[in-house]
């Protein structure tokens, strides 16, 4: 599998190739010529060469390393949504970071902390980390915004969608503990 990261970012991924390699059990080679990352399996498990690769993409996307390694164990997933498919105009894309970020970063702090998901805007990017639950409800919010919705209807449906889940794990919890 080939990777590849803008050129601001070669360095820091290169810092963390024996990392990478260590724990996902996994060669990773790099191509000066190509500037590809070569994602090897060595005949083990192609997941965690998917799993590498996604770190890999998120330390791309300017994401901290302390989130993006989150994304080799099994419950973390990279969501990306591309800002270039709404606009290409410079004023528009502006205008939706800002509303992405808010005022102060209030907005993407309450969807953080609302939805566990870490986000990171870059340039034309958006990068979510969470679990397999949490990504559908930031990333739900998140095109509520881009949507052009009220932040306050952006915070009221999150406010449903946590109680939702605390609704969904606690019947989960009582049906394991054979409750139901």
């Amino acid at each position: 599998m080939f990777v590849s990261v803008p050129d601001e970012k070669l360095e820091l991924v290169k810092s963390l190739l024996s990392d990478l390699s260590r724990s996902g059990g996994i060669e990773i080679l790099y191509d000066e010529r190509s500037k590809n990352f070569i994602v090897d399996p060595k005949n083990q498990n192609p997941y965690q060469a998917l799993k590498t690769v996604s770190v890999i993409n998120a330390l791309g996307l300017g994401v901290p390393v302390s989130d993006a390694f989150k994304l080799i164990g099994e419950e973390y997933i990279l969501d990306v949504i591309d800002l270039k498919q709404l606009s290409h105009d410079k004023a528009v894309m502006s205008r939706i970071k800002g509303r992405i970020i808010g005022e102060g970063g209030k907005t993407k702090r309450i969807i953080q902390e609302y939805t566990g998901v870490t986000i990171v805007v870059s340039d034309h990017h958006v990068a979510l980390i969470g679990t397999y639950e949490q990504i559908p409800i930031a990333k739900k919010a998140l095109e509520l915004i881009l949507k052009g919705k009220e932040h306050s209807t952006v915070y009221r449906y999150l406010d449903k969608a946590e109680e939702e889940l605390v609704r969904y794990r606690s019947s989960l919890r009582r049906e394991k503990l054979g409750l139901t």
